[in-house]
């Protein structure tokens, strides 16, 4: 499966630039309520337009909440996808936490609770797990993030004096299988 349905759907402006020349400057209102992937590509948001048309494979970096927009999409995807059979779900204690990237460029804000992963096919280990948690940053924009890149501060857990041990934290290349 190449396409999959987010938990949720989410109200959204599109910028004008990704429908096509003839568009008017400015955006056009959308729900985002699915993600599209092949595997190396960037995933992709499905969204229905305010003029009833369906958009499929619309770059996030063309998807905001408020009017602003950014131009480097490697920003908010840090690498392609690793296959097609994708799955979203939603992790209810994640959703609303304050988040930023560790990472390549600064960006900042919380975990909208989507997470984005494979079933394998395309990775280089069997052990290997890429999630990708979708953020809503600060900006309007959805960045989908892997766990390395992003650092989350939950106030009643998350203690400052902890973070250097992060660095110590190994790769998990066990793979333990059920009975």
């Amino acid at each position: 499966m190449r396409h999959c349905n987010l938990p949720y759907h989410i109200y959204v402006n599109i910028n004008n630039v990704a429908l096509g020349p003839e568009m008017p400057a400015g955006t056009t209102r959308g729900i985002l309520h699915g993600i599209y992937c092949r595997p190396g590509q960037a995933i992709m948001g499905h969204v229905l337009l305010e003029s009833g048309a369906h958009w499929s494979g619309m770059l996030w970096n063309y998807i905001s909440t408020s009017y602003m927009f950014m131009e480097q999409p490697l920003t908010l995807q840090p690498w392609g996808a690793m296959g097609e059979d994708i799955e979203a779900w939603h992790c209810h204690y994640l959703e609303g936490l304050v988040c930023s990237s560790i990472r390549g460029v600064a960006l900042h804000g919380r975990h909208t609770g989507i997470m984005v992963d494979w079933r394998d096919g395309f990775s280089r280990y069997p052990d290997e797990h890429k999630p990708l948690n979708m953020v809503h940053l600060n900006g309007g924009q959805f960045a989908l993030l892997p766990n390395n890149y992003l650092m989350f501060n939950d106030k009643h857990l998350v203690r400052p004096a902890a973070r250097p041990t992060v660095s110590n934290y190994r790769r998990n290349s066990e793979v333990i299988w059920g009975p």
